[in-house]
């Protein structure tokens, strides 16, 4: 036994060198060896073994060699993430308008501590990542700049829109004007604050950093086999500069559609029932199982202009702007089991009852069977259907200028002044909503519930199936504005004299920011008209249209049914008395401003050889102002038909002094040790602050709007890492990290009785509202490996382990404990190939309707081929979700779903050429 061991270790300690060794031999025998500065060049002299098409192009002067490619990319990473002062990882785009993804919430997926959502509790998942998250923090806990500044942003889901928050939407940035991606898992003091969990550092190309005349344009369709559509998406990008290097211009814009298909089993909330069916027992039972379709056509355009100049070596200008707009209008169909409706009325023993069976399985009612009409001979309603239509889009812009001038050579003074705004907008939305007499049976198996309609005809096209009973119209329009000014001003003495005080830098920043959400609806005079009747129903508004046939194929088997039309349904909207009636409606309506006064000073330490690092501190004074609308305000100065209102104003000011240190020490050339310690802060989210209240008839679930009076999220940020380059693109790391947090901004759920149009004679509500809940931990450690491996392949693998924990054992939200990535790749003279496998264990994802929402382990294999034709032409294949994994979220218990969803496959195939 002793003898396997030793042989074990052997071949264990074989393995460890073979791979230590390979970045060497791998360089030796490959076409991409090359040390790239941070902007991937690298001299004609540092390249061995020939230059092939895919890895140069020469510059003006025929003496400059530009390596691109997915090694040159590494290496220039790797070289920022070295360099860096702070616990950070870096990722360059491995050529013009060539990230690894498309999508630059795909591509920060990749790297060390860093995950990815695709929707938020309240919307589920779909196709497209657009939240970030770093080491198990909530999306809302991480700040998102561009080049350094700030970036407002908007949300194209409704549901997002009221919710408020300050996470940034990636969905509306496409990886084809990003430069590079850097996340700081560490702080210091010039950095802007806001972010508990990390930032993220989003930087755009410059023109003068590019060769001359650069011009690079790419051209794609995607096809997503759920959707079964293809569609055109194109990119370009094109720079100037004049022979001297003193100025410059570079242009980007892009282009780009996707037809989303989200099939999907949704089980909306659940309810606590005492004393069910006179057992005497508390049973908790779903709300609604509904079979939902959600179609999409989503339109990303924009463009980014830069201007670069540099008169001298004392001064240097850049002005630039972006906007990006994402149209993104979608239609939700949801045909549902009524289980709220049967179960309160027509469960209980008597004349009323229509429950035939029951299971009861861990407190959860996991099996019901409703008899078509009640034992004294009434019809019960068993299932209703939601058809929603949305007009949305979602866009951001950003104006910003910044001048840095070198005084002395040991003085510099910079500047920097913007405006950006971002808005989220649902320009209309109407519902068509119709319910039927009939029984109804489910079962919870598994990620799903079998569900079926005892009574109710089996053609969805037959009359008698159509004629239905009209339920109720609903709907409106939202605009969420959110704008910020801000100015920053910064001056830094070197002191090269100074023994180990590298330079002093202090500096100051103010914002003005505001972030609104008006809300106007409509009544229907429809409603009080034809509600509760058959002589309107699905069949007015039918035009022949069913669910697909292969409707969701792979997660469960549920019938055809019948869908309303959107022409037909706006037409009978705008034809009865009038039509639609719009009013504001203050109970979805808020508006918050906020401005920002900080001021830092900070050293750079060092000794010239073996460490470095800074020490400073950032004080911010924050004050608010907040506005919302109450039924209960002391002056009721808003009155229309949805009801009397109040305006409630509110202010609260406070102060954060935030410290911060941050120490490299080089233990070898190619081995150092970092270690950072800070005081972070993230601010509470604008809806939280003075969000929407709003009410669900049909899931008896709402918010109670927000609290003007949270306080900021607060911790002390640990980090602890060694990092060894041991080779070129080579890398091992292992860090450890600790947040010591304060106090969390958490939901409370109560019940509430309220009175609404829908339940006038007043009914029992779960109201969920934030409150400043008790602090927490979040410690864990990560391990990164990068390693070039032989005849052009190499790896990228990362590993985090984060375990967060509220005091007094609460779950915190956005925290998975398990978190992993590996890359595969392969770089030759003719072709660039990756593939790329993502996977994150489960997390708790919110509050929805009063129930916390969890979504479930999920790992997702993605791919790329770059195929390099001629030295400018290539051709370029892309796939996402390759094993067409499925979303599934439950709530708290992994047996009790609460949705099921397939988003498909996206592939995407073009060409790219550049010059």
């Amino acid at each position: 036994m002793v003898k396997d061991r030793k042989g074990i270790f052997a071949v264990g300690v074989s393995l460890i060198a073979m791979s230590v060794a390979a970045p060497a031999w791998a360089q030796d025998t490959s076409t991409s060896n090359s040390t790239p500065t941070t902007e991937g060049k690298a001299s004609a002299g540092d390249i061995k073994g020939g230059v092939s098409p895919a890895q140069e192009r020469s510059g003006a002067d025929g003496d400059e060699i530009v390596v691109t490619g997915i090694r040159a990319s590494i290496q220039a990473s790797l070289d920022q993430k070295r360099r860096s002062d702070m616990v950070s990882e870096v990722l360059t785009a491995q050529d013009i308008g060539k990230f690894p993804d498309k999508n630059v919430a795909d591509s920060l997926g990749r790297l060390t501590g860093v995950n990815v959502v695709t929707g938020s509790a309240a919307a589920g998942g779909f196709g497209e990542n657009q939240n970030v998250s770093i080491r198990g923090t909530d999306p809302s806990l991480n700040l998102t700049l561009l080049d350094g500044h700030s970036v407002a942003t908007g949300d194209w889901f409704v549901l997002d829109q009221t919710s408020g928050g300050r996470s940034f939407d990636f969905s509306l940035l496409p990886s084809e004007i990003v430069g590079s991606l850097e996340v700081y898992k560490s702080s210091q003091a010039d950095l802007q604050e806001g972010g508990i969990g990390g930032t993220i550092n989003l930087h755009s190309r410059k023109p003068l950093d590019l060769p001359q005349g650069t011009i690079s344009l790419t051209g794609q369709a995607a096809y997503n086999d759920l959707a079964d559509k293809w569609t055109p998406q194109a990119s370009g990008l094109v720079s100037w500069k004049n022979d001297e290097g003193t100025f410059g211009v570079l242009a980007a814009g892009f282009f780009q559609k996707r037809d989303f298909r989200r099939d999907g089993q949704e089980i909306l909330g659940y309810t606590d029932y005492t004393n069910f069916a006179g057992t005497g027992q508390t049973v908790t039972a779903p709300n609604l199982i509904g079979a939902a379709y959600f179609r999409q056509k989503r339109t990303r355009k924009g463009g980014l202009v830069a201007v670069q100049f540099k008169p001298s070596d004392r001064v240097e200008v850049n002005i630039n702007g972006l906007y990006t707009r994402l149209d993104a209008d979608n239609v939700n169909t949801n045909s549902m089991a009524w289980i709220s409706r049967v179960i309160g009325s027509n469960s209980t023993p008597g004349p009323n009852n229509a429950l035939a069976s029951y299971t009861i399985r861990d407190g959860f009612l996991t099996q019901a069977n409703f008899n078509p009409t009640t034992t004294g001979g009434a019809a019960i309603q068993g299932r209703v259907q939601d058809d929603i239509f949305r007009k949305a889009y979602s866009s951001t812009l950003v104006a910003n200028g910044d001048v840095t001038f070198h005084a002395t050579d040991n003085l510099t003074l910079t500047g920097e002044v913007g405006y950006t705004k971002g808005k989220g907008a649902t320009t209309d939305t109407f519902a068509w909503e119709t319910y039927w007499d009939t029984g109804v049976n489910y079962s919870i198996t598994g990620k799903t519930a079998d569900v079926s309609f005892p009574g109710l005809p089996t053609d969805p096209t037959s009359q008698a199936y159509l004629n239905n009973y009209y339920s109720w119209s609903w709907g409106g329009k939202i605009i969420s504005p959110d704008k910020e000014l801000y100015g920053r001003a910064d001056v830094e003495l070197e002191l090269p004299d100074n023994g180990f005080v590298k330079s002093i830098k202090v500096g100051g920043r103010l914002t003005h920011h505001t972030r609104s959400l008006d809300y106007t609806a409509y009544a229907w005079p429809g409603n009080g008209l034809y509600s509760g009747t058959k002589g309107v129903g699905l069949g007015t508004v039918y035009d022949g249209d069913l669910i697909p046939g292969n409707f969701g194929k792979g997660l469960y088997d549920f019938p055809q049914y019948s869908l309303a039309d959107q022409g037909k349904v706006q037409n009978e909207l705008d034809s009865v008395a009038g039509g639609r009636q719009f009013a504001f409606y203050p109970p979805l309506s808020f508006s918050v401003k906020e401005e920002t006064q900080a001021v830092y000073a900070m050293a750079k330490l060092g000794n010239d050889s073996d460490w470095r690092g800074n020490v400073g501190v950032r004080a911010v004074h924050t004050d608010l102002d907040t506005t919302q609308y109450s039924p209960n305000a002391p002056v009721l100065d808003i009155k229309n038909v949805f009801g009397n209102f109040g305006t409630v104003k509110d202010n609260s000011k406070y102060w954060d002094i935030l410290p911060s240190a941050n120490l490299t020490y080089n233990i070898q050339p190619d081995l150092l040790v970092r270690g950072s310690v800070s005081k972070v802060m993230t601010r509470p989210g604008y809806a939280q602050l003075a969000g929407a209240f709003s009410l669900s008839d049909l899931a008896l679930t709402g918010t109670a709007g927000g609290n003007p009076h949270l306080k900021p999220t607060r911790a002390w940020q640990y980090n602890v890492a060694g990092e060894w380059y041991y080779g070129k693109q080579a890398l091992i790391s292992v860090g450890v990290f600790a947040l010591d947090i304060q106090s969390y901004i958490t939901n409370q759920t109560t019940t509430q009785f309220y009175t609404t149009q829908q339940h006038p004679q007043g009914a029992n509500f779960l109201v969920t509202a934030p409150v400043n809940g008790k602090g927490g931990t979040n410690k864990g450690f990560e391990v990164n490996w990068q390693q070039p491996l032989w005849f052009g392949f190499g790896i990228l693998a990362n590993y985090t382990y984060a375990d967060a924990k509220a005091k007094g054992g609460g779950t915190i939200d956005g925290n998975s404990k398990h978190t992993y990535n590996a890359t595969l790749y392969f770089e030759n003279s003719l072709l660039s190939a990756r593939a790329a496998y993502s996977f994150r264990s489960k997390f708790r994802s919110g509050i929805d309707r009063g129930t916390p929402m969890w979504q479930d382990d999920f790992g997702q294999l993605d791919g790329s081929i770059l195929v390099h034709v001629t030295q400018q032409i290539a051709l370029t294949v892309d796939a996402q979700n390759l094993l067409n994994k499925k979303l599934y979220y439950f709530v708290g218990n992994p047996s009790i779903p609460r949705a099921y969803y397939n988003n498909g496959r996206t592939f995407w195939v073009g060409a790219k050429v550049t010059f």
